[in-house]
């Protein structure tokens, strides 16, 4: 191999080529590599087999028929994968990507030979502070929600049972409730 053969290998973008005769080059990159095409028979002979192929291809696929498909084409497919899809999770399905999962890891341990434990000791430690924020953020959740729950039962103790206007809506809204239901289903019924 000649030293101008592997120089000319190197400058030629055949890369370029493909993205040159879809359009994808900005201007100053398309107006480049015309000026090398003018200079290079290689790339210029390489453009015009890709044309070559090009043009072959919009032909053959400008004789190709439209395939008529039936009409309920849609609803037998669509019927067909939903039949199937039951008997896709199968329990030895599930054992054997369990099993599969489960090699893969002690093969992933055994690859690390010695610096298993440095490995294993930094998930530890993960999963620990991990678990220490969800267990602070529950019981935060949980000791305002308890606390929430103290302080309204205790005001709606005293609004409800002390006061004879809040009875007398709660009262009105019941019945309002119960009329609003007698009505909807009697006209469910027609």
């Amino acid at each position: 191999m000649n030293f101008q053969a592997v120089t000319t290998e190197k400058a030629c973008p055949q890369n370029e080529i493909a993205a040159y005769i879809d359009g994808e080059l900005s201007p100053p990159e398309e107006l480049d590599l015309e000026m090398h095409f003018a200079g290079c028979q290689n790339c210029k002979a390489e453009l015009n087999e890709q044309k070559k192929l090009l043009c072959a291809l919009d032909f053959a696929l400008e004789n190709e028929r439209e395939v008529e498909l039936p009409k309920n084409f849609t609803k037998v497919v669509v019927t067909t994968a939903e039949s199937k899809v039951s008997g896709l999770r199968r329990p030895q399905e599930r054992f054997k990507s369990f099993f599969v999962c489960a090699a893969l890891l002690l093969l992933g341990v055994l690859g690390l030979g010695g610096d298993t434990g440095t490995v294993l000791q930094t998930f530890w430690k993960a999963g620990d502070q991990f678990l220490a924020v969800g267990g602070f953020l529950f019981h935060l959740i949980y000791d305002f929600a308890i606390g929430t729950t103290i302080i309204l039962r205790s005001l709606s103790h005293q609004i409800v049972f002390n006061s004879a206007i809040l009875f007398v809506f709660f009262s009105g809204f019941f019945f309002l409730a119960l009329f609003t239901l007698f009505n909807l289903q009697k006209h469910a019924r027609k």
